[in-house]
């Protein structure tokens, strides 16, 4: 299990970097956030400056610097990326180069260049950045992003879920309003490419932290296939289980074998989340779901694609070696990606995901993961083979 540390020892290890913006309440609950890097929300806490860290942050990283080409893994607990990474339409690959891991790279408005903070209240902060990225087919998209992270109150999480957390359960939730404009003079296009907003929830991997991800049922025919698991070859069923009674997919998060899933529009829902038991962390991820798609999804597979816009609309990743053999830097990852924009100049579109991390008493994280996910923290601990009760 990687190390956990205190709230307040993460930011004084973050301050030795970078200056840190740290919001809080009343209730205890902490979260901070870095405009150097993409305003992006690094750790949260539910018990004030004493209390257990909950976000992933890749320490190695920060000791290193921004020294990578291709992509400088901090770490962060909600960040921000676009889509696609891959396809004729990618913005992670130049124009007229193979897509190989050799050549590719992450864009630096989202890597190793900073946002502005231009805001600041009680309970939120606001980031801003302009900025440009070229597709792998030569089009421009010129753009502004702005990023306003807001803590809530434990009150706005009751509300949210319908429960009662109780005086034994801690919670601390954030919710980001990531907002892209088209500042360019050229509509965004599918015979071009389009891009999408991309957010990504780092978690600290554990042997028995699992990921819950919930999918629509239905007809094959009409919904497709439940999920696509084979990126890195098939998995077996103690790494991944899908449980029809229940509606849920299990991914194991030990951090130490690679491996991800996607679901398709048609089979997505929300929230999303993961239970890791060593820590005692529910984690739940919410996002804005449209009811509608009519530009599709990006695809993000490395490869010439026939069809570019029927991409995921979420992914979950644990990482693991990768080919040559060494890893990112061992963590697992709850991703929520935004329809393919199809912008006119000056128009916005905002992805919202909210981040909400309880812990405490087990019998009230109990009730929390059945009104959620429709399941008991049991069935989750148990879900994957050998003891799975799924099959």
């Amino acid at each position: 299990m990687a190390k956990l540390a205190t709230f307040q020892e993460d930011i004084d290890f973050l301050k030795k970097f970078h200056e840190v913006d740290v919001l809080e309440n009343h209730e205890g609950a902490r979260v901070v956030c870095i405009a150097a890097l993409q305003g992006r929300t690094m750790t949260s806490t539910a018990t004030g400056d004493s209390g257990r860290s909950n976000g992933y942050i890749n320490y190695s990283a920060f000791e290193k610097g921004m020294v990578d080409p291709q992509i400088n893994l901090f770490g962060g607990e909600d960040r921000i990326w676009i889509s696609p990474e891959g396809g004729q339409f990618s913005v992670f690959f130049d124009p007229e180069v193979e897509m190989s891991f050799a050549n590719w790279r992450t864009p630096p408005c989202i890597d190793s260049e900073g946002f502005e903070r231009v805001g600041r209240t009680a309970r939120s902060l606001t980031y801003q950045k302009t900025a440009s990225v070229t597709n792998m087919s030569g089009f421009t998209f010129d753009f502004e992003i702005q990023r306003r992270v807001e803590l809530r109150s434990r009150s706005e999480i009751e509300k949210t879920f319908d429960v009662s957390l109780g005086e034994d359960v801690e919670a601390v939730s954030h919710e980001a309003f990531n907002t892209i404009t088209n500042t360019g003079q050229s509509p965004w296009v599918a015979e071009t490419g389009l891009i999408g907003l991309w957010s990504l929830c780092m978690n600290p991997p554990a042997d028995d932290a699992v990921m819950v991800i919930p999918y629509k049922p239905g007809d094959a025919s009409e919904l497709g296939k439940i999920v696509t698991a084979d990126y890195f070859g098939k998995l077996a069923d103690d790494r991944l289980v899908i449980c029809e009674e229940d509606h849920l997919i299990f991914l194991r998060g030990d951090g130490n074998f690679r491996s991800k899933l996607g679901l398709s529009f048609g089979r997505s829902r929300s929230p999303i989340g993961s239970w890791n038991r060593s820590t005692g962390t529910l984690t739940i991820v919410e996002f804005n779901l449209p009811q509608t798609a009519p530009n599709g999804y990006t695809n993000n597979l490395w490869e010439f694609q026939d069809h570019p816009f029927a991409g995921d609309v979420i992914n979950a990743y644990n990482d693991g070696p990768n080919d040559s053999g060494g890893k990112l830097g061992g963590f697992f990852e709850l991703e929520t990606i935004s329809p393919a924009l199809a912008l006119q100049p000056e128009e916005s579109f905002t992805h919202a995901p909210r981040t909400t991390r309880l812990s405490g008493n087990r019998d009230g994280l109990e009730k929390i993961s059945v009104a959620v996910f429709g399941v008991s923290l049991s069935k989750i601990e148990s879900a994957l083979k050998p003891l799975g009760e799924c099959t």
